[in-house]
């Protein structure tokens, strides 16, 4: 009798961690859905900010990439 009730509760266990794996899945599928939105909606924004002020947004990119430039150390 203990090894049947052993096999049921073993059973029911892993029903109830497929049942929580696949809330876990639909949470971060519904995370990802979010997140590729808000990234869509920022390069619509950065795409018009570029497009009404373009010089403005090039010496904005070069001033970054000075910045960067002499932040990373260079091979010698």
């Amino acid at each position: 009798m203990k090894p049947l009730l052993a096999l049921a509760t073993l059973a029911l266990t892993a029903l109830i961690f497929e049942e929580r794996a696949r809330q876990v899945a639909g949470d971060a599928h519904d995370a990802l859905d979010s997140a590729v939105g808000q990234a869509r909606g920022a390069k619509q924004s950065l795409t018009q900010q570029v497009e009404q002020q373009p010089l403005i947004s090039l010496l904005i990119a070069g001033g970054l990439a000075y910045a960067l430039a002499s932040i990373i150390p260079s091979r010698d």
